[in-house]
């Protein structure tokens, strides 16, 4: 068989081909994923600020801070002042306001409010942590994500 008129590929040169093409689909995958959670963690911490100022207008309102909620339940001292049909159950992540209130009632020093987002998934939990970065103060406990609300006088 003369080499010049040979018509086709051979099978090495379309498995190359192949690899090759997998070898970039994957990257590309990859990076579509970390994008994805970096949409989410972005939303995320949107929804943690809203939450918070959300706190600070019923603080400055009732000179108290919004009792706690369960979670993915939005507290009822908050619901007006978040925007309509506001949710704190994602498909990604719960969201949970909490009031530390001590033991026996009463006001504690400025640091008894935080909002708790909750996910099962540890890409976006280190996703979040990027996009907080140093904003705002946040404790990590396992699957939860803990921003410290800082106190109406400045302080944590």
């Amino acid at each position: 068989m003369n080499r010049l008129t040979r018509r086709g590929f051979t099978v090495i040169e379309l498995l190359t081909v192949l690899i090759v093409i997998a070898v970039l689909a994957s990257i590309m995958v990859l990076r579509f994923v970390d994008l994805k959670h970096r949409a989410i963690s972005s939303r995320a911490t949107t929804d943690m600020d809203i939450i918070r100022k959300a706190a600070y207008s019923r603080y400055y309102d009732a000179g108290v801070w919004p009792a706690g909620g369960g979670q993915g339940i939005v507290p009822a001292d908050m619901a007006p002042y978040l925007p309509t049909s506001f949710s704190f159950a994602r498909p990604d992540y719960t969201l949970e306001w909490e009031n530390f209130v001590p033991p026996g009632g009463g006001s504690s020093a400025s640091y008894q409010a935080a909002v708790r987002l909750t996910s099962p998934n540890p890409r976006l939990m280190q996703a979040l942590t990027q996009t907080i970065g140093s904003r705002s103060p946040y404790v990590i406990i396992g699957n939860d994500l803990l921003v410290i609300v800082v106190g109406p006088d400045g302080r944590i």
